[in-house]
């Protein structure tokens, strides 16, 4: 399929993630809002990004700041852990992810967290995030890399 979505899915990116960010139809899911993130970080749309997440919460989060971190590393794949409620008739939800990329200096990284989300007037938005959830080592294969970024495999790691 051309052009496949970045967050995973079977989609194309022009069927899938892109209409969210380029904000021609809405996420209908706390899920799929988290899987637009993810693209919008691989295409470098800050805009989207800060307009999705929670208002209040929009002052902790600087535009250049995100676009620096996104342009300096290279996006390999998102994985989607698990999801609490969410749903299109829900008001709050959790998606726990990873996020696989390479940094600007070449080494493999992972960004493993679990991200509350809540919808507001029919939108759903961003609200905060816990990095490096304490169920690491029940949701983190051996050969993985290690949650905790220091670029070695988890069994070499924390695992140990």
């Amino acid at each position: 399929m051309p052009n496949k979505c970045f967050c995973g899915s079977n989609n194309s990116f022009s069927d899938c993630c892109e209409p969210i960010i380029k904000r021609e139809k809405s996420a209908i899911t706390a899920e799929q809002l988290m899987r637009s993130r993810y693209s919008a970080y691989v295409v470098v749309e800050t805009k989207y990004l800060l307009a999705s997440t929670y208002p209040s919460q929009q002052k902790n989060f600087d535009e250049a700041d995100i676009k620096a971190w996104a342009i300096a590393n290279k996006w390999q794949k998102l994985e989607i852990i698990s999801t609490k409620k969410g749903q299109i008739n829900d008001e709050v939800g959790e998606v726990e992810f990873k996020a696989f990329y390479i940094d600007s200096d070449g080494t493999p990284q992972m960004h493993h967290e679990n991200s509350t989300f809540v919808k507001e007037a029919g939108k759903w938005f961003y609200l905060s995030g816990i990095f490096n959830p304490k169920n690491t080592a029940q949701t983190q294969n051996r050969n993985d890399f290690c949650a905790c970024g220091s670029g070695k495999k988890y069994k070499k790691c924390c695992g140990k």
